[in-house]
């Protein structure tokens, strides 16, 4: 965790540390979001643009996995007299 300064100029605009932007993944042209904090407290992330960031925290499946074929096994599983989402 560190301490960073910067300065507001006449306009209220800052310069975010390069540190900093590096630490939240700001990009060039990147877009910063502001959360207030109980106690006068502010909280800043970088607004992520796309989903492109998630890419990889899911695993691949070890197969390709056959659509049609895992919606008729959920609809037979479901339509089993002793499915608990059919009170059976």
């Amino acid at each position: 965790m560190g301490l960073y300064t910067a300065k507001s100029s006449l306009k209220g605009q800052v310069t975010v540390p390069a540190e900093v932007r590096q630490l939240i993944g700001l990009q060039p042209g990147g877009e910063l979001q502001f959360r207030t904090m109980p106690g006068g407290k502010v909280e800043v992330v970088a607004k992520k643009r796309s989903i492109a960031h998630l890419k990889g925290i899911f695993a691949r499946p070890s197969s390709p996995v056959d659509i049609d074929a895992a919606i008729a096994a959920e609809v037979a599983d479901r339509n089993r007299p002793q499915h608990p989402r059919r009170g059976g």
